[in-house]
């Protein structure tokens, strides 16, 4: 099946093929053969059959619980059907889990029978299975569900997971990714999967991740981009859905941890939400939001976050909601207010132990991370959570047993009244038969009992046990005493017991291991008392004031005019000495102030241009920082750029290999992401091994068969030789009686033939006459025809040849210019090169001709300046030679630099190159004629006869054909456009 030269059918031939297999009961072959047809890349184009081969192909993988070709399938019809029909995909999915859904509820329902059945029989207590209840410590419901419901549960989950990882980030199948992830909740709650619902939350956290890391990777952009956005509000919008039912979810199960988990990945994706549009996230989510978390922070023991989610909960309804009066707003503010009371003193600060272990950090870090869950700036604490209460005017709206209760714990100083009368409110609260109130009753008797206890310890020294128990009447004789050690315990108070007095002993020492670690607990805790006897001693010193005054007041008014005439002549005696200090003083404070002022313009300039150094400094640090970053970021670049191409290399390696079928098993195995990111050269090896494995195998299998078919063999020809002889025998013994019995069958036949055949003769050869006419009639009738038709026959032929040989000859013909065009074209091409190569080689022979020419006018100038004639080893040493015999130095070398700078200007006095001297009267000798520039008009040719090139006169014939050698010499290096002008003719017809 997996050879990959394999013939595949055609999809509509495919499923019916599957519906035969499954006719006769082959499932399995059935399976394989739409398996086929689905991995097959030569026919990857949707069609509504694909569709029908997936919906028959997933009930063969949920009927067999195949999870490995379903998760293969799906992918594979992913590719393909994503683009043009999602509509599809989602059917296919929905009826692949419905199929797993359905199976699952049937094999719940039928272990729950098979219980039922066991119960029903007398043998349900039989000593087998009570030893196998005790052994296995489960009960039968349990055991039946490990062997029948088990299976399809880990099927059901697989498809899930499956599903999941097929359709995460992508912004096409988006909508049935989360549809998938609800779907994956309703199972984990149905059938109380706590594990697999960890595994669940993990998951989604990790595609999360995946599409967060995404955005960030720069890639080149791609024609096909399905990856989701995290800038889309839809997008946003589903993802908030699937949190709030994943957070739901694990509150239902509770779940508590993962809850709080939820409670994060939600805050973080109302946090994108909000950052895109402000409108996108409701007040209702909200509302819900702090509703669930307010629940998680109560299971939890936070009491504190507890109030305050509810609080935000309480504003967001207050602000959002138009109608919030009523029965919604009191119950609100009681829950509020009641959740407010039950936060114990200190709840902010970190505990005994978290100070002993030295982890403060961390409790500060978990205050901040809870902090910002509930979007607030600060951490809260229990005075800022009573104070923002009493500014929204909470107490108000709530029940009047809370209202009160809200009084006399935090309004009221009244230590011996205060249980009694909160012991009051709670009855009242619970004759309301509301469980959302009755759950803050003990954690309040908790609050109450030490506030009490802490104000007692301000009036009392001691106190006894008895008394003490009816002050606080929620806890029994040992409650009370365990409470007491564990308030000591824990520094919310300073008390110990004595049980030889019977009774509670406050103390100003801490008798704890922990003691003085943290002495602002005490000043806390008896704030309210020492504040309230304050009060009282300030009220009663007036009071007495007031007495004195009125008893006395005589008296102390002659006395204060006493003191004021006293006063009076001192002023009067010290006046002047006052005034004249005053005076000096100013003046000292204006000095001062000058020199204070110069010294602060000092300090200003020094500072300003320690600034500037500073600053200077700074920017160039920043310089040389920006420059570095600079080129560590073209060498990422660059580095980045050859790592792409080595990716890009490989996975063209890669899609080199995706044809080999090992390769797709190792797909199947590793995943695709994995062999997105492998090496090429891994790869290869392993299907090198994978080959080796399979082959070494199957030959061993091969051995092995062909061993055990020749023991097989030989055993059974030893069982055949017997049967053999004793049909021989038996065939002899038969075989006469066999023989005459099928002669005589052999002779009646051939009779029986015979007369039967001499019956047909004479019946046919009567009508022989009759049938030898009617052809002789039916042959003349159609002889004119016949000769007709063979005429037209003829006539078609020799037309068809005539056409057929006109034909060819114009073929020919045509054949015939065809090559005569390109025998001329060839010619030219051939012509053109061989002009093109004379006109090089003349070039060549100019450049060679005016080269010695060049070299005799040297010699002659050297000889008529007086200089000896070059050697011929000296013209080819080069420069150096040639200036070393200069009999003007002396024979000495000079360099070339030197001695021009000895030489007379040129006439005009302009600098021009050595090329554009013009030539002297001896080199325009040497040319027959006066000195002129190649654009220059030349002059008439005067009768005179000129000298020529070695001072003999020569006839003017002859100067004429000297003359036409220099100008053919000089045109030579005319430019490159006026020789093109004399050469055109070359370019022209060569026939002409």
């Amino acid at each position: 099946m997996n050879n990959r030269y394999s013939t595949v059918q055609r999809p509509e031939a495919a499923l019916q093929r599957a519906n035969d297999f499954i006719s006769v009961g082959k499932e399995a072959d059935a399976l394989n053969a739409l398996y086929e047809v689905i991995k097959d890349r030569r026919s990857r184009q949707w069609s509504e059959t694909y569709e029908e081969i997936m919906m028959k192909y997933v009930e063969l993988c949920v009927k067999l619980r195949n999870t490995a070709l379903a998760k293969d399938g799906l992918f594979q019809y992913r590719v393909f059907a994503q683009q043009i029909s999602v509509t599809s995909l989602k059917a296919v999915i929905e009826r692949f889990l419905g199929l797993a859904e359905q199976k699952t509820e049937e094999a719940q329902k039928e272990s729950m029978e098979r219980v039922e059945e066991i119960d029903d029989l007398d043998s349900a207590d039989a000593p087998e299975n009570l030893l196998l209840s005790v052994v296995s410590g489960a009960v039968t419901q349990d055991r039946m569900d490990r062997t029948v419901l088990s299976p399809w549960l880990r099927f059901l989950w697989d498809s899930y997971r499956n599903c999941l990882d097929m359709l995460r980030n992508n912004v096409i199948v988006e909508e049935i990714y989360h549809w998938v992830a609800r779907k994956s909740f309703e199972f984990c709650a149905k059938y109380k999967r706590r594990n697999e619902f960890r595994k669940l939350c993990d998951l989604l956290r990790i595609h999360l991740a995946q599409i967060q890391k995404s955005q960030t990777v720069s890639t080149e952009p791609r024609t096909n981009d399905y990856r989701v956005k995290l800038n889309s509000l839809e997008s946003l919008q589903f993802m908030q859905d699937t949190r709030l039912n994943q957070l739901n979810t694990a509150i239902t199960m509770e779940l508590w941890q993962e809850a709080y988990k939820s409670a994060e990945d939600l805050h973080n994706i109302m946090q994108l939400s909000k950052d895109k549009d402000r409108r996108m996230v409701k007040p209702a989510s909200y509302v819900n939001y702090f509703d669930k978390l307010a629940m998680i922070f109560w299971k939890g023991g936070n009491t504190l976050f507890h109030a305050a989610a509810l609080l935000q909960k309480f504003i967001i309804c207050k602000d959002m909601k138009k109608t919030f009066t009523g029965e919604e707003a009191t119950d609100q503010a009681t829950r509020v207010l009641l959740a407010t009371l039950t936060i114990q003193d200190g709840a902010d600060q970190p505990s005994t132990l978290t100070k002993l272990l030295d982890i403060e950090d961390q409790h500060l870090t978990n205050i901040r991370v809870l902090s910002s869950l509930l979007r607030l700036p600060i951490a809260p604490t229990r005075s800022g959570l009573l104070k923002e209460i009493a500014w929204l005017n909470i107490p108000e709206l709530a029940v009047e047993p809370v209202k009160q209760i809200y009084k006399s714990l935090e309004l009221e100083f009244k230590p011996l009244r205060l249980a009694k009368n909160i012991q009051a409110g709670i009855d009242e609260l619970d004759k309301l038969e509301k469980p959302e109130y009755s759950q803050y009753a003990d954690e309040l008797k908790f609050v109450v009992a030490t506030k009490v206890l802490r104000q007692l310890s301000v009036i009392y020294g001691s106190l006894s046990l008895s008394r003490f128990q009816r002050i606080i009447p929620f806890f029994s004789r040992v409650e009370l005493e365990h409470f007491l050690v564990e308030g000591a315990k824990h520094r919310s108070i300073k008390a110990s017991v004595s049980h030889r007095d019977d009774c509670v002993v406050f103390s100003a020492l801490d008798l704890t291991l922990a003691g003085g670690l943290d002495a602002s607990v005490d000043v806390e805790a008896a704030s309210n008392g020492i504040e309230y006897i304050r009060e009282h001693l300030i009220q009663l010193h007036q009071n007495c004031q007031d007495a004195v005054h009125k008893l006395e007041g005589h008296k102390e008014e002659e006395d204060v005019s006493a003191k004021l005439n006293e006063q009076i002549k001192t002023y009067l005696y010290h006046k002047d000495e006052d005034h004249n200090r005053i005076l000096i003083r100013c003046r000292k404070i204006e000095e001062y102030k000058e020199v204070s002022e110069n010294h602060r313009r000092e300090k200003i300039q020094l500072a300003q241009e320690e600034y500037q150094k500073r600053e200077e400094q700074r920017r160039q640090v920043e310089l040389k920082r920006l420059e570095e970053e600079n080129q560590e970021n073209e060498k990422k670049r660059q580095q980045a750029e050859k790592d792409e191409i080595v990716r890009r290399q490989k996975a063209e390696q890669l899609k080199r290999f995706q044809s080999n079928p090992i390769y797709q098993q190792i797909v199947k195995e590793k995943g695709e992401e994995a062999m997105q990111t492998m090496d090429p050269e891994v790869v290869l090896k392993e299907q090198r091994e994978r080959m080796d494995v399979e082959r070494r195998e199957l030959q061993n299998k091969l051995r092995q068969q062909e061993k055990k078919y020749d023991y097989m063999v030989r055993a059974f020809h030893l069982e055949e030789i017997k049967h053999y002889k004793k049909m021989a025998e038996d065939f002899m013994q038969n075989a006469p009686q066999r023989f005459e019995e099928c002669e005589d069958r052999r002779i009646a036949n051939a009779i029986q033939e015979h007369e039967t055949a001499i019956k047909t003769y004479e019946r046919v050869n009567q009508m022989r006459d009759d049938a030898n006419a009617f052809l002789e009639n039916l042959i003349e009738s159609h002889a004119d025809d016949l000769q007709r038709r063979r005429k037209e026959w003829k006539t078609r032929l020799d037309e068809e040849k005539k056409r057929r040989l006109l034909e060819r000859r114009e073929q020919r013909k045509q054949d015939r210019k065809r090559q005569e065009v390109q025998k001329k074209k060839e010619e030219e091409e051939r012509l053109k090169e061989q002009v093109e190569k004379e006109k090089l080689e003349q070039q060549e022979k100019d450049r060679q001709e005016h080269r010695q020419m060049m070299e005799r006018v040297r010699e002659k100038e050297r000889v008529q300046s007086g200089l000896p004639p070059r050697r011929n080893d000296d013209r080819q040493g080069g420069r150096f030679d040639r200036d070393r015999n200069n009999e003007g130095d002396g024979g000495k070398y000079v360099p070339r630099r030197a001695r021009e700078e000895n030489r007379e200007p040129v006439e005009g006095g302009n600098w021009r190159r050595q090329t554009d001297r013009e030539p002297r009267e001896s080199v325009a000798a040497t040319l027959g004629g006066d000195w002129r520039r190649k654009d220059a008009p030349a002059p008439k040719q005067e009768s005179t006869p000129a000298p020529t090139r070695d001072g003999i006169w020569q006839p003017k014939r002859a100067q004429q054909q000297q003359q036409n050698q220099n100008s053919e010499r000089r045109d030579v290096y005319r430019p490159p456009q006026s020789r093109q002008a004399n050469n055109s003719n070359i370019s022209g017809n060569w026939r002409s």
